[in-house]
């Protein structure tokens, strides 16, 4: 392969150049498994937002001065304590204190809640206040980049294709889900009151509500009324059930997730070519973050073959870490900063093989998933609140 003949050729520089840059690294990522033992070259960043408010406040709208579907301060601050985080557990001293756009870029699902999280986590991740910035005490405002959802072709896709809900709906006509709702089939008329809104009692038209039970009973609130603390704990069961199965079918989870796939196939290309070409650890991008939803980081572990059986906590970290290792490139996947193993890669591999894992789980035919030449369905893109797509 010429890439590895490239390698051979350039050897001795590499082990020049890394061997200097490891001097300047200390080992305060060692506590977080051998797998992970080494500062990052290069990492990518894949992290669910913060603690938010409901997406539907129905009846329970003083309880939420901030809005539908935004992050409270709790939200905010674990962000921030998670680009400390990073940076401690990945990077320690191999990285500037102040953003560069050399050194980082920043991409946010087109959400309040994602956008806020990626600039509370990138505060955290930068400790320094630089020179001149024009805000008091030198704080910096790295870039954030970020589409309306409507447009969101990179987290966002299956909003986009009618292939989504069409396959949304035909796992509510499978054997387990009609299961399912048969169990709770005494409580289908109170969900739809409270609801407020028409269905036709499918699981997936309770999301909303169950998503605000759920976060009600997180923060010691009042419950609706009719819902008993019981039947509180029994719908959260319920809202990780239905959102772990439906990203847990992987036509829906390359409909979510194959986009960010492509873009991570990129970006560490890009990087290794950087880092072939200019020979140091601190000439290239050291860091890519995505600020994302829960979907979004279940959607890669399915497609990775490492299927979820619950939603993640709110800012759950995905970690990809890259160490050149003199030109023998290895990967590192952790999840909440421990090692993360998935079929073909236990945890770390070669870059190579996790280039090819990638992409193995992209779709053939991109256009028959999303079927959005399916005859008969009058679709439109969802547009859930707190979106930056509805101003």
């Amino acid at each position: 392969m010429k890439l590895q003949s490239d390698i051979k050729k350039r050897g001795l520089v590499f082990g020049a150049v890394f061997a200097m840059c490891l001097l300047s690294i200390r080992s305060d990522a060692a506590d977080i498994g051998s797998a992970l033992a080494a500062p990052a070259d290069y990492l990518i960043s894949l992290v669910r937002h913060g603690d938010r408010s409901p997406r539907d406040l129905g009846r329970m709208t003083k309880y939420w001065p901030m809005g539908p579907g935004q992050l409270t301060a709790a939200g905010l601050q674990q962000e921030y304590l998670l680009g400390q985080t990073i940076r401690r557990y990945y990077f320690s001293e191999t990285l500037p204190d102040s953003w560069s756009p050399k050194v980082s870029q920043h991409f946010a699902k087109g959400l309040d809640r994602t956008i806020q999280s990626a600039s509370a986590l990138l505060l955290g991740f930068y400790p320094k206040r630089a020179g001149k910035t024009g805000l008091p005490g030198g704080i910096q405002v790295p870039p954030v980049y970020a589409s309306p959802l409507a447009h969101d072709d990179l987290f966002s896709a299956q909003r986009l294709c009618p292939g989504y809900l069409h396959r949304v709906q035909a796992l509510e006509k499978s054997a387990d889900w009609l299961r399912k709702k048969e169990q709770h089939r005494d409580q289908l008329a109170l969900w739809l009151e409270l609801s407020e809104r028409e269905g036709n009692g499918d699981l997936y038209s309770f999301l909303p509500l169950i998503d605000q039970i759920a976060i009600h009973r997180i923060h010691q609130l009042p419950m609706p009324e009719g819902i008993s603390n019981q039947q509180a704990v029994e719908l959260e069961e319920l809202l990780h059930w239905i959102v772990s199965r439906i990203v847990a079918n992987y036509e829906i989870a390359q409909l979510i997730g194959s986009p960010l796939a492509k873009a991570m196939i990129r970006d560490f290309k890009r990087v290794q070519q950087c880092l072939q070409e200019k020979g140091s650890c601190h000439s290239c991008q050291r860091w890519t973050l995505y600020s994302a939803s829960d979907s979004n980081l279940l959607a890669i572990m399915t497609m990775l073959g490492a299927p979820s059986d619950k939603m993640v906590d709110y800012a759950t970290h995905f970690g990809v870490q890259l160490n050149w290792n003199d030109g023998r490139p290895e990967v590192a996947l952790s999840l909440n900063h421990q090692p993360f193993a998935v079929p073909g890669c236990a945890g770390r591999c070669s870059l190579d093989q996790w280039l090819v894992l990638l992409e193995q789980s992209l779709p053939e035919d991109w256009d028959y998933l999303c079927a959005r030449e399916r005859g008969g369905m009058n679709f439109e893109p969802y547009i859930p609140t707190g979106s930056v797509a509805v101003r």
